[in-house]
Order: structure tokens, then C-alpha cells, then sequence
């Protein structure tokens, strides 16, 4: 099983960031189902988040009422 790897760096502000990346070569999964996936699962836990916020929101006007 091949692996494929590599460094990034990143400065943010004054802090330097450095990131190993790892990817399985044998992994049956396209490069395009990987990003799709990605997206798919950041969207579900922005529309939890947009629901949790919304419900503390609610709950909070209702209170201060």
C-alpha cells in the first residue's frame, strides 16, 4: 500500500502553522467523492449549527421577555 505525503505551512497573523498530509494511494475513493463528501459533511454541521443556534436564540428572547 502506497502513501502519498507532503508538508504545508501557513502563517496566520504571527503563528506558523505546519501540516503533514497523508493520503492512501489505495483508497477505492475518487479524488471528486472525497471533496464531495468533504462538502456534504461540512454543510450537515453548519445546518446543525444554524439549528442550535437558532433553538438558544429562541430559548433566550423567550426568557428575557
Amino acid at each position: 500500500m502506497a502513501n502519498s505525503q507532503g508538508v504545508l505551512h501557513k502563517k496566520i497573523g504571527s503563528t506558523f502553522y505546519k501540516v503533514n498530509i497523508y493520503f492512501n494511494d489505495a483508497n477505492p475513493e475518487s479524488l471528486e467523492q472525497k471533496i464531495s463528501r468533504i462538502i456534504r459533511n461540512d454543510l450537515s454541521l453548519t445546518q446543525k449549527d444554524a439549528k442550535i443556534e437558532s433553538l438558544q436564540t429562541g430559548w433566550l428572547s423567550e426568557r428575557s421577555s
